[in-house]
């Protein structure tokens, strides 16, 4: 996938799968349900490697754009193409602060059960005004704190 596409899925989050489709931004299979049993809140299309967009059931809007750079688990796909400016595959948490400035949000690290263990915390970035007024990039840092995935989000998705 490239990096301009990347850039028009951010833009579109809060899109409709079928307008985001019309638009010629996703294509092959529909989203599918996070989980085969039970009530399912979420969507999820995976159209490349380490890339998984989520869409929430009731209304199939766009609301996430998750991107893994550093497979936690054995297995885990991770993404080798183009990021958008100015995320590269080879960040640390010092860097993206020099680049984006202190976050608005920040979680230090934490520990989780195996497999994944500890890791790094996240800071979460405002997109702003120009790129998308209702979008935050979320950086995900491993124990080392290098970037090991970017979340794309929307900030008010309009329920609970």
């Amino acid at each position: 996938m490239e990096a301009v596409t990347i850039n028009r899925l951010i833009k579109g989050l809060g899109c409709t799968y079928e307008a985001l489709l019309a638009d010629g931004l996703v294509r092959g299979a529909p989203p599918v349900p996070l989980f085969t049993e039970g009530e399912n809140e979420d969507l999820i299309q995976k159209p490349a490697p380490g890339i998984e967009l989520w869409f929430w059931a009731e209304t199939h809007r766009l609301e996430r754009i998750v991107i893994t750079l550093s497979a936690l688990v054995d297995g885990d796909p991770v993404y080798t193409g183009e990021l958008p400016n100015p995320f590269t595959h080879k960040m640390s948490q010092a860097s993206v602060r020099t680049l984006l400035g202190e976050p608005y949000q920040s979680k230090g690290p934490a520990k989780l059960p195996p497999p994944i263990g500890v890791t790094g915390g996240w800071d979460a970035f405002r997109l702003g005004h120009t790129f998308h007024p209702n979008a935050e990039v979320v950086i995900q840092y491993l124990g080392d704190h290098c970037a090991g995935g970017l979340a794309f989000c929307l900030i008010n998705k309009g329920h609970d």
